[in-house]
C-alpha cells in the first residue's frame, strides 16, 4: 500500500511536472512567456499572502517575483532590442526598487503596482507571438 500524499503537495507536483514539460518544448518566446505566467502567479500569491496576515518581507514568493525579474532582465536581448531593451531594463530595475520597498513598509500597494506593470508587458509579448 502506497502512502498518502496530502492533495496539496500532489498538485504543486502535478505543476512542477507540467511547468518542465512546458520549459523544455519552449522557444526563446515561449520561455520569456512563461517567466511572465510565473512572475504573476508569484505576484498573486505574494498578495494573498499578505492579504492573510503575512508579511512581504521574507515571503517567498517576494523572493521568487525577484528571481523572476532579475531572469527577464538578463535575458533581454541589447543588441537586437534597440530602445526597447532599455525601456525594460528601465521598467524591471524600477519593479525591483518597488517590490524591495513594498517590504520594508510591508505594504503591499507596491506589489500591486509592479503585478500591473508586468501584466501590460505580458499581455503585449504573448501579443507579439500572435
Amino acid at each position: 500500500m502506497y502512502p498518502r500524499t496530502h492533495p496539496a503537495v500532489a498538485n504543486q507536483q502535478y505543476r512542477n511536472l507540467e511547468l518542465q514539460s512546458r520549459v523544455a518544448s519552449a522557444s526563446p518566446h515561449g520561455l520569456v512567456s512563461i517567466l511572465y505566467e510565473e512572475l504573476l502567479r508569484a505576484l498573486d500569491l505574494l498578495n494573498a499572502s499578505f492579504v492573510r496576515g503575512n508579511s512581504i518581507s521574507g515571503n517567498p514568493h517576494h523572493g521568487k517575483a525577484l528571481s523572476i525579474i532579475i531572469a527577464l532582465e538578463a535575458s533581454i536581448d541589447f543588441n537586437n532590442g534597440g530602445d526597447l531593451a532599455s525601456v525594460l531594463q528601465r521598467i524591471y530595475r524600477s519593479a525591483i526598487r518597488t517590490l524591495n520597498n513594498a517590504a520594508r513598509a510591508n505594504d503591499a500597494s507596491g506589489v500591486t503596482e509592479v503585478r500591473s506593470a508586468i501584466s501590460d508587458i505580458s499581455y503585449a509579448w504573448n501579443a507579439l507571438a500572435q
